[in-house]
């Protein structure tokens, strides 16, 4: 155990240079007046919402009502942990190189993975009390210290979270090996992460008589404020400020964290050494005896659409973006909108998540491209090459938005065919600004894209609210709609231009 803590040392420097990464060139000192900034800002934004708990606590059933509040908080926070968790730990066993140096070396796993997990809790610990410390903090000032209580459920949760994450991903690995264990445990992250923002959405959606019913199911009935907390209510209860609570839901977490790393300390070192020859994906090899087409366009037509199809993780990751602006839809239209109607509320998020998926795959298609030398050398010009990249990232949207946007068109014709028309064009923007503003990256940092170029990420938002913006108003049938598309005209123009100069995004 005498490594113990330069294991954490060594994880948590590794977790700075990422977070520094992800700012582009910022220096330390300007990187920490931004998280302080941030920081600042997180608190005086949570100063109103500070002051609508503590009308909710002083009111009549206040203790019950807040009850139920956290407990939804909980459900909300835990398969974040979770689903952050299993992201992160499948990224160590595959991602890090310096697994296979280190456990060549006489280390003890168990402390090496003991190090690693508690590393990943922080992060993720960190990326929910980003929001909650604030609130935690305004109550406290407020005169309701008791919700400081929020700082030891979120570290239990934390540890709580990453044990269920590493006995999730260790068992991914063990039953699916090291093949298929990183796509595997990078869609199950995504699945669980996904339902905790997904939940409560739906629940946003639901009726009002059935959130009422799930309301009052949560809420703790009158008599169970001295019966001693159930481990089910013990997250809910010890952000409450409950002492038994705290107790309890602090044991279970170091339980869970304890129990994951002491069996899996071994097998954590034979699957690192096991992934470090692993490919990226369990593809089978190609069956029968490989053909040449009849022409280079053709064969440049199917390498891109192998390129956008082949990683199962990237789409996930994409649908799991487009699966976060439908429910906003509905909540909208459920709102009545400006009109109560459905063309209103769903004809903009259409467009917007055409936008987003033309954005990821045309920048994978141009700047993530794996071999950009043979292309060069390829007999072909390169605006068939770019036309070709172009045309393969409509075929997965095409399929991804077919049936909403068929749904669409039947309840509103007039509607669908302004999401199909303003889509197009979304898509076309999109794909311009990234063939225009081209900044060679790995494929893997999809997500991450606009790091590195902060110009195209303002641009490609910018043309996105534009275009639903345009979308809206034309749904509405005002000839407002100009106004957005004269807009967009303009910002795609500017964009033209700024390409012929070296970019500095």
């Amino acid at each position: 155990m005498a490594a113990f803590p330069r294991f954490i040392l060594h994880d948590l420097r590794l977790s700075v240079r990422t977070l520094a990464s992800m700012f582009g060139g910022l220096s330390l000192g300007r990187l920490a007046i931004l998280i302080v900034l941030v920081f600042v800002a997180l608190h005086v934004a949570a100063y109103p919402i500070a002051g609508w708990l503590i009308r909710i606590e002083d009111g009549p059933g206040g203790p019950a009502r807040v009850m139920a509040i956290l407990a939804g908080g909980a459900a909300l926070v835990i398969p974040w942990i979770v689903g952050q968790s299993i992201a992160d730990f499948t990224r160590t066993l595959f991602g890090r190189s310096d697994l296979e140096l280190i456990l060549a070396s006489p280390v003890d796993a168990h402390s090496l993975l003991a190090a690693r997990a508690l590393s990943i809790s922080v992060g993720a610990v960190a990326s929910v009390g980003l929001l909650l410390a604030p609130l935690a903090d305004m109550m406290a000032l407020r005169g309701h210290a008791h919700w400081l209580a929020l700082y030891p459920a979120l570290i239990a949760a934390g540890l709580a979270g990453t044990g269920l994450g590493v006995i999730v991903a260790m068992g991914l690995f063990l039953a699916a090996g090291p093949r298929r264990a990183r796509l595997c445990g990078q869609i199950a992250a995504t699945a669980v992460g996904a339902s905790a923002v997904l939940g409560a959405q739906v629940v946003a959606m639901l009726p009002e008589g059935v959130r009422t019913t799930i309301l009052g199911a949560m809420t703790p009935s009158p008599n169970a404020a001295s019966a001693a907390p159930s481990l089910l209510m013990a997250p809910a209860r010890a952000a409450a400020g409950e002492p038994q609570a705290i107790l309890i839901w602090a044991a279970f977490g170091a339980l869970v964290f304890a129990l994951a790393c002491g069996l899996f300390g071994e097998r954590f070192a034979r699957a690192a050494i096991a992934s470090a020859g692993a490919p990226a994906q369990g593809n089978a090899a190609a069956k029968g005896q490989a053909r040449f087409g009849a022409s280079a366009s053709m064969a440049l037509r199917i390498k891109e659409r192998r390129v956008v199809w082949r990683d199962p993780w990237l789409m996930s990751q994409l649908l799991l973006q487009a699966a976060y602006t439908t429910p906003l839809a509905v909540i909208l239209w459920r709102a009545g909108g400006p009109t109560g109607t459905v063309g209103i509320a769903f004809t903009p998020a259409l467009v917007v998540i055409a936008a987003q998926l033309a954005g990821a795959l045309s920048w994978i298609a141009l700047s993530a491209e794996d071999a950009p030398d043979f292309l060069t050398t390829a007999p072909l010009t390169r605006a068939t090459i770019e036309r070709a990249k172009i045309a393969a990232i409509g075929q997965p949207i095409a399929l991804i938005l077919f049936l909403p946007l068929a749904a669409l068109a039947f309840a509103s014709p007039w509607a669908g065919l302004c999401a199909l028309l303003f889509g197009l064009g979304a898509i076309a923007s999109a794909a311009l600004i990234n063939l225009w503003r081209q900044a060679p990256s790995r494929r893997g940092l999809v997500l991450r894209r606009h790091s590195q170029s902060k110009l195209v990420g303002m641009m490609e938002h910018l043309v996105s609210i534009l275009w639903a913006v345009a979308t809206t108003t034309a749904v509405i049938g005002s000839w407002a709609t100009l106004v957005p598309l004269a807009a967009i005209a303009g910002v795609l123009a500017l964009n033209r231009k700024w390409a012929a100069a070296p970019a500095h995004g």
